[in-house]
């Protein structure tokens, strides 16, 4: 049962792609990128700072597929702060580029 609409699901898509061709292109460490980031936020086996945007697709696949409506609010807060959490990371480093 999906629960978000598709153009939705879309434009979410678009920006964790956005966000992954900003970390790739600017070359961003995995030391200096970790640092950003509450270790309870995203998990801590990332090797590479583009491994945080498939963590994110992964929550937002979940998201889509599960049915249980406490489950659904958990992951859509999560994905909510991984976002706003790569975003400021991505655009600090744009900054100083």
């Amino acid at each position: 049962m999906a629960i978000i609409q598709p153009v939705v699901l879309q434009r979410l898509k678009d920006q964790i792609e956005a966000m992954r061709a900003s970390i790739l292109r600017l070359g961003i460490s995995e030391e200096a990128f970790h640092d950003w980031f509450d270790d309870q936020l995203f998990k801590t086996s990332h090797s590479a700072p583009e491994d945080y945007c498939d963590e994110l697709q992964s929550n937002l696949r979940q998201l889509n597929r599960t049915a249980n409506p406490q489950h659904q609010q958990w992951l859509a807060a999560r994905i909510e702060q991984q976002m706003l959490a790569l975003h400021r990371a991505v655009s600090y480093f744009q900054g100083k580029a």
